[in-house]
Formats: structure tokens, C-alpha cells, sequence
């Protein structure tokens, strides 16, 4: 059920598109505690990635498939993850955990419309979803008080006010998406527990319970809950894709032993948590830490990225099977391209690769417009469906 409706502290009200790009000459933008930022129009598909620059700033910023850059906007913080809506050019950019802030921006325009700030008593976990018409805004958040994981539910027609909640039936919920019935949330409680009051710290590693829960769109009802054997409760079930075939595509970081070597790919289409295994030495190469996780345009390819062993992986997502890996120093950000097959791949170093990892074909490229950017953990293709 819904809880009883309330509005944020700091939401700003519903604004149509013109009065939003003419505000944000100053005073909207001062609101939302941003600046202006540089937009170029193009055609052809839209990455968005979060990234520092040298000097410390944190910005969002877009560029096409050749590192055109096509929009650039300063955040109140570090960035993490992306969700684009379905039915308008909008795209909303949240914090990095345990974030207070997420941002709603016009892509096609390269403005920001609004600030989202998270309810008294909550922070959000860096992912959300929306709606398949692009009606309400879903998002991972932390009950404080509780330390339980919470999805909140926002009205993209009404300045993403809060209708409500429901559980997220786990702890630490991180990312979450939209299965191809559109009716069907897959959330993956990671089972860390944070708080504001102590940072990133994470406060209940002997006693972690990670799950992957599917939840009713409509009202937030349990479906189906899977977790790992009792020996891998601690290894965090963290970031999610989606195939073709509507299984799920897992990236987990684990908390346990360094000297423990255990997988960190999975994939559920029913049934238990299927794991699945790479050559000894790459396992031990990922350093217990898949940053995330995507799925090539055909549906069907996985790459899952292990940014503190420099490395990204590769899955036959069919076969639930290993196909190989690609060094990139601190390389995280992964999404599929417009084409089958190939993947586009950021780094904190600033670097930005495609590839095609069957037959091994690299094309380093630059958004050639920025200053040295440090990508963070997460980048996303524009999905053909929206606006």
C-alpha cells in the first residue's frame, strides 16, 4: 500500500518546458544550487556518464557515440547512476550513496529542471526507475531509523512530488529495474547497512542478508524473494540488467575474507541464483568487486566491470558462460551501444572505449571538449524508447 502523501523539504513545484529552460538563466539554477551548464544539439545515440574533473567539481555530462560532447552540467556533489523517462527528455541523476540529492535534467535541452531532495529520515542508494509511461519515478531508499530498504514513488507529472512507499523486503537496496512485463520491480537489497550519521560506512557485515526481490509495480507486494547459500551471505547482490530473455543479470561486490575467492557474476531466470564462474585468475584479478553491470543491444551479451582489478568482463548471458575480459585501468562505467555486440566503457582515468568483445575490436575515443574527466561508476545509453 501507498503511504499517505508528503512533500520533501526543498521540492520545487511542477514547471511546463519553456518556463523551465527560461528560469534556468539564474534563478531556478541558483534554487537547485547548480550552475549553467554547455549544450549542443545533435542527432544520433546519447551516453550520460558522472564525473570529477581535476579540480574536485562533480558534473553530468553527455556525449554522442564518436565523444561529441552534447551537454555538461555541474552537480551539488558526486553522482552516481542515471534513469532516463520513457515519454520525455528527461533524465534523473542521483547521488552517490548515501545521497540526499538527485537531479532532474532536460537531456534534448542540456538544462537542469529540478532538484530532488529525499525526505526527512531517508537517503537514497543511487538508482532508480521509472514507470513504462513515464508516469512516477521509482527510487532505492534507507529508512535511518530503521536501517530496512525502502522504494520510493514520485510523480514525474507533479515536480516529482512523494506519493508514498513500499519496502524494499531487504536491506541496503541498490539498484533496481523494470522487467519487460512492465509490471514487475526487481530490486537488489544488497544487505549493507548504512547511515548518514556514519558515512559509507557499512554497519552489519557479520550479519548481512542479500536478496534479490521482486516486487509489484503497483503496490510494492513480495512476488518472489532469492537469496544466496548461508556461506555467501555476504556477498552484496549490487547491480542489475536485463536480457532479452528477462532473466537478470547480476554484478556483486563481496565483503568477506580478501583471501576467499568467489564468484561475482550471476544471473536469475528462476529457480536459485545461478553463479557463474571465470578462469581462476581473472576471479582473483576482480579483487571481490563487480562496479557494474550491462547488456548489449541484442540482448544477450553481458559485460560486467571490475574497476579495482582494471578490468571488464565478458558473458555469454545464454550460455551463462565466460568469454573473455579487457584491461582498463579503474574502468567502471559499461553500456551497450547502438549496435549488437558492442559496448561503450568509461574509466576514472578519463579513458572511453568501444568494443566489441567477441572479435576483440578496440576504438579508443575522448570527449576531446573536457578537462581530464574522472568517469564514475556509471554510464547509460538513451534507450530507444524515449523522447
Amino acid at each position: 500500500m501507498l503511504l499517505a502523501p508528503h512533500r520533501p523539504p526543498g521540492m520545487i513545484g511542477t514547471l511546463d518546458r519553456r518556463s523551465a529552460l527560461q528560469a534556468c538563466g539564474g534563478g531556478l539554477l541558483a534554487a537547485l544550487g547548480l550552475r549553467a551548464g554547455r549544450a549542443r544539439g545533435a542527432e544520433g545515440p546519447l551516453f550520460v556518464a558522472c564525473r570529477a574533473d581535476p579540480a574536485g567539481s562533480y558534473f553530468v555530462s553527455g556525449f554522442d557515440g564518436a565523444g561529441g560532447l552534447r551537454f555538461d552540467l555541474p552537480l551539488p556533489d558526486r553522482g552516481h547512476a542515471m534513469a532516463f523517462a520513457p515519454s520525455t527528455p528527461h533524465c534523473v541523476v542521483f547521488a552517490r550513496r548515501p545521497g540526499q540529492f538527485a537531479v532532474v535534467l532536460d537531456y534534448a535541452a542540456g538544462v537542469a529542471l529540478h532538484r530532488i531532495d529525499a525526505p526527512a529520515g531517508r537517503h537514497f542508494f543511487g538508482h532508480g526507475v521509472f514507470s513504462p509511461d513515464g508516469r512516477y519515478l521509482f527510487t532505492t531508499e534507507n529508512d535511518n531509523a530503521t536501517g530496512e530498504g525502502r522504494i520510493g514513488i514520485r510523480d514525474a507529472a507533479d515536480g516529482y512530488r512523494v506519493l508514498g512507499e513500499f519496502p524494499s523486503h531487504g536491506v541496503g537496496p541498490h539498484e533496481l529495474v523494470l522487467l519487460p512485463d512492465g509490471q514487475t520491480l526487481a530490486v537488489a537489497n544488497g544487505g549493507i547497512l548504512t547511515s548518514p550519521e556514519f558515512g559509507r560506512d557499512k554497519l552489519n557485515l557479520a550479519s548481512m542478508a542479500p536478496s534479490l526481490a521482486y516486487l509489484d509495480l503497483a503496490g510494492g507486494r513480495l512476488q518472489d524473494d532469492y537469496q544466496l547459500t548461508p556461506a555467501l551471505h555476504q556477498l552484496s547482490i549490487r547491480h542489475l540488467a536485463v536480457l532479452a530473455s528477462g532473466a537478470i543479470a547480476i554484478a556483486m561486490q563481496y565483503e568477506g575474507d580478501k583471501q576467499d575467492q568467489v564468484p561475482l557474476v550471476g544471473i536469475h531466470d528462476g529457480g536459485a541464483i545461478r553463479l557463474l564462474e571465470a578462469p581462476a585468475a581473472v576471479q582473483r584479478q576482480m579483487r571481490h568487486y563487480g562496479g557494474s553491470v550491462a547488456v548489449d543491444q541484442a540482448g544477450s551479451l553481458i559485460a560486467v566491470s571490475a574497476p579495482r582489478g582494471n578490468l571488464v568482463t565478458f558473458w555469454d548471458g545464454a550460455a551463462g558462460r565466460y568469454l573473455g575480459a579487457t584491461e582498463l585501468a579503474d574502468g567502471c562505467g559499461v553500456a551497450p551501444t547502438d549496435w549488437p555486440g558492442e559496448f561503450m566503457l568509461t574509466s576514472g582515468t578519463g579513458r572511453l572505449l568501444r568494443i566489441t568483445p567477441r572479435d576483440g575490436e578496440r576504438q579508443p575515443l575522448a570527449v576531446a571538449a573536457l578537462d581530464h574527466p574522472r568517469w564514475d561508476n556509471h554510464l547509460r545509453l538513451q534507450p530507444k524508447h524515449t523522447s
